[in-house]
């Protein structure tokens, strides 16, 4: 079959500028091809936000957008991001947010304490379970790292594009973020913005904002916490929305690409029949790890949590073929086992030289920029080949 005989859904994973570099050596194999026009859906997370976001509102051609990622990289985001909560509008906001809304939500935990440490000692009663539940952050955090990262991605890169602004022809996009209040997937798009349990959002949203809040690392960066209005079922309500790092739900980006989903209870349910999930995990570990300490415990239960969704994910993809719901997929995975690649390319960029790069936005210095990105384009091109010539 013509690749013009498939409807493709590009998945852009996690996971930094590890994720961004290998996505774009990714993107450069399927603009070879004349596969990266040709996707209706582009659905992206955390670092996979950023490039996806940035050649999704570009008019660009690929070789300049290839360019000014590069450049991007080479310069790191960490240090506009400081830059902005010290010395931007933000700044004072910040401070401001602090001294209200973080004093009251101090003063709240300390009494949920102290109604815990009661009950410990068996002073018990309906009444302070019931005021119990209602101590908690009264105000939302109107400003954080967090909107300063967002102010700086729309000074710097976005200039106030609205999501659905779209440039690229033909293209939708869906940046994957994650609602903690109701722990379910929030899904900024060109189509919708919203998650099931509100609804959709009454308004645009800016592209810069909904980046922010898909790449804002929960450990780093705090969630994004608004009174946003909602419609659903011809229904219009105000919600608390406490949004944080796309990979808290879905670090790959695939679950909103899945056939057969049903709009009543998904928002950005679109048609697609063919999957390019393209993944900056770091594969199958050594076991060379020992997470004695809490710090350690509590990473290596994240990671374990992260490679159990993978293989949950690539499990799905393969049935999903198998059952002819989707007319294929391809699955570029910069992990990958290089003993188990068909017919690898001779100068194949090693797993061991990339897989093991942080996941941060610090400066990205270009050996390892081009190393992430080759491997991205050769893993891709060598799927194409083996899997999907005809594409």
């Amino acid at each position: 079959m013509s690749s013009k005989s498939f409807k493709f859904g590009l998945a852009l994973s996690g996971g930094g500028s590890r994720a961004a570099a290998f996505h774009l050596g990714c993107m450069r194999a399927l603009n070879d091809r004349g596969i990266l026009d040709q996707v209706l859906t582009l659905s992206t997370v955390s670092g996979g936000s950023v490039i996806g976001a940035l050649w999704a509102y570009s008019d660009d051609s690929f070789e300049e957008f290839d360019q000014r990622m590069q450049n991007i990289l080479r310069k790191g985001l960490k240090k506009g991001i400081i830059r902005y909560t010290l010395f931007s509008g933000e700044a004072p906001k910040i401070v401001g947010t602090i001294f209200t809304s973080g004093v009251l939500a101090a003063l709240c935990s300390s009494a949920r304490l102290l109604i815990s440490a009661l009950g410990l000692v068996g002073i018990k009663h309906a009444s302070l379970d019931s005021l119990k539940l209602r101590l908690q952050a009264p105000l939302p955090r109107f400003a954080s790292r967090t909107t300063a990262f967002a102010r700086f991605l729309d000074d710097e890169y976005f200039k106030g594009t609205l999501l659905k602004g779209v440039k690229r022809q033909n293209l939708k996009i869906i940046i994957n973020a994650s609602e903690l209040r109701t722990q379910s997937a929030f899904r900024y798009g060109s189509m919708e913005s919203g998650c099931w349990r509100f609804g959709t959002l009454t308004e645009d949203t800016l592209v810069a904002k909904a980046v922010a809040a898909s790449a804002s690392f929960p450990a780093i960066l705090p969630a994004l916490d608004e009174q946003q209005r909602y419609i659903k079922r011809g229904e219009t309500a105000t919600h608390r929305t406490i949004v944080s790092d796309g990979g808290v739900y879905d670090n790959l980006g695939t679950s909103c690409l899945i056939p057969k989903r049903d709009s009543s209870f998904s928002t950005n349910v679109t048609e697609t029949d063919f999957i390019i999930a393209c993944v900056a995990g770091q594969g199958i570990p050594d076991g060379s790890s020992l997470p004695y300490f809490w710090p350690s415990r509590m990473i290596e239960t994240i990671n374990t949590i992260h490679r159990r969704t993978h293989s949950i994910t690539f499990d799905l993809l393969h049935r999903l073929k198998e059952s002819g719901e989707i007319k294929g997929f391809l699955l570029p995975y910069l992990g990958q086992n290089d003993a188990a690649l068909p017919c690898p390319p001779p100068d194949l960029v090693a797993r061991d030289k990339t897989f093991d790069y942080p996941t941060n936005f610090d400066p990205m210095c270009q050996e390892d920029l081009e190393l992430i990105a080759k491997r991205g384009e050769q893993l891709t091109k060598n799927l194409i080949e083996t899997y999907h010539p005809d594409l």
